[in-house]
């Protein structure tokens, strides 16, 4: 039984990566949410129409250079399209919660400290639960925007920026542009 599962979940997601579902902008959105890396300047931007108890319809897009945030957009909105926003709330927290422990469970880089300087620290990816928080926050972002609506403020979209644990410390990653010809 399980094994029938994991196959039917791998079909599942090989189905959103060949074709996306929901990819594009939805004109008469009621709200717009942007979930941005700044690190690697890569976002998913989610389009909502819903009203006061359901999320009518959904949309997303992505200029991230991965696949994944194109498939977890596709199966997310694919979850929450039609369904009600307190279900729709639940299941982001679920994945919000999976997606943490995705991070917990990287396994700090190695060093090795006989190679040369900026060879001794293994390169550590978080690209794919990066795209899923980029995902998860667009959502999130889309729905402090309705919010936002509701209570008057008129903006576009309503942006907000990935969190996400780093592999090399102990805290959260943070990404600090350097100023040009400043030292």
């Amino acid at each position: 039984m399980q094994e029938e599962n994991q196959e039917e979940l791998s079909a599942e997601i090989a189905k959103h990566m060949m074709q996306p579902e929901n990819y594009g902008k939805l004109e008469d959105a009621d709200c717009v949410g942007v979930g941005i890396d700044n690190a690697t300047k890569s976002y998913v931007i989610m389009y909502m129409k819903r009203d006061s108890s359901h999320i009518l319809d959904v949309k997303f897009g992505t200029n991230s250079a991965t696949q994944d945030a194109a498939t977890l957009g596709s199966l997310l909105t694919e979850m929450i399209k039609g369904e009600p926003i307190v279900d729709s709330l639940v299941t982001v927290l679920g994945l919000e919660q999976d997606l943490q422990e995705a991070y917990a469970n990287i396994q700090p880089p190695k060093i090795d400290t006989s190679k040369p300087e900026g060879e001794q620290v293994e390169h550590i990816s978080t690209d794919h639960q990066d795209s899923a928080n980029m995902v998860l926050t667009s959502f999130r972002a889309a729905m402090r925007h309705y919010d936002r609506k509701q209570e008057g403020i008129e903006e576009e979209q309503f942006e907000m920026s990935i969190v996400k644990t780093c592999p090399y410390s102990s805290g959260d990653c943070t990404f600090v542009e350097k100023t040009k010809g400043k030292k």
